[in-house]
C-alpha cells in the first residue's frame, strides 16, 4: 500500500514541479516584455555615444571608456571640431606645456583654416619641436614614452611599416616563412599595446596568426597592412618626438626653471596686460622661438631641419614626409595667399583650380 502511494506521488510531484517552473518562466517573460516596452533601460553612454567636443577632459579619459569608438572602423568625432577620429589620441602625461595648465592638448585654436593641420602634429610631437629654440640648425630629435616621459626606441608601428616596405625584405616576402609571420605578429601586438590595445591592430595580428605564410591570403594581408598602417600614424604611437639634450640623450619636455613663473602667470593672468604680461610670458617661455618653425622648413626634400630617417622613420614614410606640396599649401593658407589644389588630388584634371581661402 505504501509503495503504491509513493509511486503515484512521484509523478504528481514531478507534474507540480513542471507547472510551477512553467508559471515562473512565464512570469519572467511577461515581466521582461512589459519592462522592455514601457520602461526600456538606458543604453550606457560609452556604448551609445561619442563625446561631443575634443577637449582636454575628453583626451584625458581612456579609449576603452568609449566603446562606441569601436563600433565602426572610422567613427565620426566631436562635431564641434569637424574632425574624424580614426581611433584615439594618447594623452601625454609629461608635456610640460599642457600639464602646467597653460595649454590644452589641442593648443592651436586661432585660425580655423589651419588648426586641424597643426593639431594633427600635436598628436605625434612635443610642442618644443616647433616652438623651442635649438642651438643646432638641424634639430636633434628622439622619441619619448607618453606614460613615463623617458627616451625610447621608435614606435613599433613605424618599425613594422619599415619592415613591410623595405626593399631589402622583398625576397623574404616573395616566399615568406614562419620567421616573417612571427616578426609581423610580434610588432603588431606591440603596436596595438602602445596604442591602448587598439582593436584594429589586434584583429590584424590575429589575421596574420591564422593564415599560412606560404598562402596567397598571406600575401594579400601584407599588401593590406602596407595600406592600412599609415591610418594609425597620428596619435597611436604611445610616444612622441621631442628635442633631445645632446649631452644626456634625454627629451626636453618643458622650459627649465619656470615653475614659479607658471604659477604666477596662472594666478595673475586675468589681471595683467601690456608689457607686464609680455615680460611674465617671457619668463614662462625662456626657450621660446620668436616664430614657430614653418612647415616647409621640415617637410622638404633638401636641407630640412628634421632628419626623419635619423629619427627612426622608414624610407617609405620619409618619402611622404619630405614632399613639400601639402606643406606649401598650408603655408599659403596661413598667410592668406591663394593656393592651388595638389595634382595628386585631381590627377586627371587638365589644370589645377586656384582657390582663395
Amino acid at each position: 500500500m505504501l509503495g503504491r502511494a509513493i509511486r503515484s506521488l512521484v509523478p504528481r510531484a514531478y507534474a507540480l514541479f513542471l507547472i510551477l517552473l512553467i508559471c515562473w518562466l512565464t512570469w519572467l517573460s511577461v515581466r521582461y516584455l512589459a519592462t522592455s516596452l514601457f520602461s526600456p533601460s538606458v543604453v550606457p553612454a560609452q556604448i551609445a555615444e561619442l563625446p561631443t567636443r575634443l577637449d582636454s577632459d575628453f583626451l584625458q579619459t581612456d579609449r576603452t571608456a568609449w566603446q562606441a569608438l569601436d563600433a565602426t572602423e572610422h567613427p565620426r568625432t566631436p562635431l564641434a571640431h569637424y574632425h574624424r577620429l580614426d581611433s584615439w589620441i594618447h594623452p601625454d602625461s609629461y608635456n610640460g606645456c599642457t600639464q602646467s595648465g597653460c595649454h590644452g592638448p589641442m593648443p592651436h585654436t586661432r585660425r580655423k583654416e589651419t588648426r586641424a593641420f597643426l593639431n594633427m602634429h600635436a598628436t605625434s610631437m612635443h610642442c618644443g619641436v616647433c616652438h623651442m629654440k635649438s642651438d643646432e640648425t638641424s634639430l636633434l630629435l628622439g622619441w619619448y614614452d607618453l606614460d613615463h616621459g623617458e627616451a625610447r626606441d621608435p614606435p613599433a608601428l613605424l618599425q613594422l611599416y619599415g619592415y613591410l616596405t623595405s626593399e631589402d625584405n622583398a625576397k623574404k616576402f616573395a616566399a615568406p616563412g614562419k620567421v616573417v609571420q612571427e616578426t609581423i605578429v610580434k610588432l603588431l601586438r606591440r603596436a596595438a599595446k602602445e596604442a591602448d590595445d587598439l582593436p584594429a591592430l589586434e584583429k590584424l595580428a590575429d589575421h596574420f596568426t591564422r593564415v599560412r605564410p606560404t598562402s596567397e591570403s598571406f600575401q594579400k594581408l601584407i599588401e593590406s597592412a602596407r595600406t592600412s598602417l599609415p591610418r594609425h600614424f597620428r596619435g597611436e604611437y604611445g610616444a612622441k618626438l621631442a628635442i633631445t639634450n645632446p649631452d644626456t640623450g634625454e627629451p626636453i619636455l618643458g622650459h627649465p626653471g619656470t615653475k614659479g613663473a607658471v604659477r604666477e602667470f596662472l594666478d595673475r593672468a586675468d589681471s595683467i596686460e601690456g608689457e607686464a604680461r609680455t615680460a611674465l610670458l617671457d619668463k614662462v617661455h625662456p626657450r621660446r622661438r620668436d616664430q614657430a618653425i614653418q612647415c616647409t622648413s621640415c617637410h622638404h626634400s633638401q636641407q630640412g631641419q628634421i632628419d626623419f630617417a635619423g629619427a627612426g622613420y622608414p624610407p617609405a614614410r620619409v618619402d611622404a614626409l619630405v614632399n613639400p606640396v601639402v606643406a606649401q599649401m598650408i603655408e599659403h593658407i596661413d598667410k592668406g595667399k591663394s593656393f592651388q589644389m595638389p595634382e595628386f588630388i585631381a590627377p586627371d584634371s587638365p589644370a589645377r583650380s586656384t582657390h582663395e581661402p
